[in-house]
């Protein structure tokens, strides 16, 4: 909290005027009874009197006059030798990390103490860059500029455990964002108040989400699978150490550092080492043999520069939400609230899922950004059976769908990870109502049954029938019909659209000043991402993906 300082003009006076003091003075009347008249002078005339034991405030002097005023506002001049002067101290800290006092005020003087950084003193009067201080019962001299009106904040180091940080003009995700840390940076805090850090930051304060604060600097941690049927996990680095467990082929390990050929790793409540040589950056699919490679080389990463900025998208992202457009679960929002429930999207969640930071470094997230308006060659239908056997309950209708998913994505120009990823979501796996099928009546009064994949044209409060409507007008009779129709129509409507241009999970799902975007679920690509994390490893070596990620102004 700031304290209030009252700040004074400095007024040029006569030659025979004086200034009294730094600090301001009070003064005792000596005499039984003295006038206090209009000026300077007996020949002016009497204002009021004042009697002994009378106390005021002295503001200037001049020849042996002060001028002063009383506690009920009234002011005069009255004689100065009849007043007994009292200086108020002023209580100031050293501003210094040490600060020597003195028997005088110079750096000839012998030194009395030595103050530390912090500590408080009482300033009796100040005079050519030296202040008269009283400290333990002591009085001596110090240099005025080592002296601070205000005690000097005491500044507690912690550190950022997010993946990125916003840096709040208030304590509230309202106010306007100044800035963003990143995972591990270093941060120096004043105060906390519930939920809310007040930090110092460049040349002031401000504010950030006490939640994602740590006392101590957090690990780097990095996401590696293990790519052998088992793998042992050890007490050190090396075959002769004690085995603590075992991992899974496919299991996630938090690795935190890699020396040679063993990996140091986040293990129960510390750490541990297993070989480096089984681990995998992408999770290994069950057709893939230890030996095999998951790792997709020639990634290619484009830099798109956009001409508006980050404030601006979470400005224009947050209106929208405001309206319900945006929303997200109650569990993943920073309203924290333990519930599956949906909640309109706060600043502060908008920033983490817009921020391509908070994504793009890790294989899950960076997927968002993959170009999925490109055909991929590498990925075969007996692979993308054996995923749909894998994940898909036995009454999935795309169970040995693989060519015809790899037909549509040729096609249609598509990635058919995207393609089948998307679908899975979409239909639970093929489970849900509209993908298993539903009957509408034919032209011919007959049965026909159609699919919908997208629920694409499902009206509020006639969903199964209007989307069923619409696939019988489409034609989709079957599963190959439906998938190659979906391909079209994400194709037409959004990835290959000549107006917008969306050929990532990141633009479906964001898309500045047109209100054109795919889903209200502000984590949906990241739900997306991770289904296809689970199809890429089918990709052979040859393959390479491009990144395409936005660079706001």
């Amino acid at each position: 909290m700031y304290k209030k300082v009252l700040l004074t003009s400095a007024i040029v006076l006569p030659m025979t005027m004086t200034s009294i003091h730094a600090q301001s003075s009070q003064g005792i009347i000596t005499a039984s009874s003295l006038n206090a008249r209009s000026g300077a002078s007996t020949s002016y005339s009497i204002k009021f009197v004042l009697h002994k034991g009378d106390k005021v405030n002295i503001i200037t002097s001049s020849n042996g006059w002060y001028k002063i005023t009383t506690d009920n506002n009234k002011t005069g001049w009255v004689s100065s030798k009849y007043v007994e002067v009292q200086n108020t101290t002023t209580i100031k800290y050293v501003s210094a990390s040490s600060l020597n006092m003195r028997k005088g005020p110079s750096t000839s003087y012998s030194v009395i103490t030595t103050l530390t950084k912090g500590e408080e003193v009482e300033v009796i009067s100040e005079e050519n860059g030296w202040a008269k201080i009283n400290h333990n019962s002591k009085t001596g001299y110090v240099s005025s500029k080592y002296l601070s009106d205000e005690k000097p904040v005491k500044i507690t180091i912690k550190y950022v455990n997010a993946d990125s940080l916003n840096v709040r003009e208030g304590a509230g995700t309202s106010y306007k964002i100044l800035g963003t840390y990143n995972h591990g940076d270093e941060v120096k805090v004043i105060s906390i108040d519930g939920n809310w850090a007040k930090i110092q930051y460049k040349d002031g304060y401000a504010y950030i989400s006490n939640k994602y604060l740590s006392n101590e600097k957090p690990v780097k941690v990095t996401i590696k699978y293990v790519k052998a049927d088992t793998l042992n996990i050890r007490e050190g680095a090396g075959t002769s150490y004690k085995i603590l467990g075992t991992y899974k082929k496919g299991q996630e390990v938090k690795v935190v550092s890699i020396d040679g050929d063993w990996a140091k790793i986040q293990y129960e409540d510390g750490y541990a080492y297993i070989s480096n040589k089984y681990l995998v950056d992408k999770m290994p699919t069950d057709s893939e043999n230890d030996n095999k490679d998951n790792n997709v080389v020639g990634d290619v990463i484009i830099n798109e520069n956009l001409n508006y900025s980050f404030d601006a998208m979470v400005d224009y992202e947050y209106k929208l939400s405001q309206q319900g457009y945006n929303r997200i679960k109650a569990n993943l929002s920073t309203n924290n609230q333990n519930s599956t429930k949906y909640l309109q999207a706060t600043r502060e969640d908008l920033s983490k899922y817009l921020n391509p930071q908070t994504f793009s470094t890790n294989a899950n997230g960076r997927l968002q950004f993959l170009k999925i308006d490109k055909y991929r060659e590498g990925i075969t239908a007996s692979e993308l059976n054996a995923f749909f056997n894998k994940y898909c309950k036995s009454n999935s209708v795309f169970i040995n769908k693989g060519q015809a998913f790899i037909d549509a994505a040729k096609k249609h120009n598509l990635d058919v990870s995207y393609l089948v990823a998307a679908s899975m979501v979409e239909t639970g796996y093929g489970s849900s109502v509209l993908s298993q099928g539903v009957y509408v009546d034919g032209e011919n009064g007959e049965k026909v049954k159609v699919y919908n994949f997208f629920g694409i044209s499902a009206f509020d409060g006639t969903a199964v029938s209007s989307a069923s409507q619409y696939a019988y007008k489409k034609g989709w009779t079957t599963v190959d019909k439906t998938i190659e129709g979906s391909a079209k129509w994400l194709s037409t409507n959004y990835i290959h659209s000549t107006k917008y241009k969306q050929n990532t999970l990141y633009k479906m799902r964001w898309s500045y000043n047109t209100g054109h975007q795919y889903a209200t679920d502000v984590s949906w690509a990241h739900i997306i991402a991770k289904v296809m994390n689970n199809i890429i490893p089918y990709y052979d070596n040859s393959v390479s993906l491009e990144f395409l990620i936005p660079n706001y102004k």
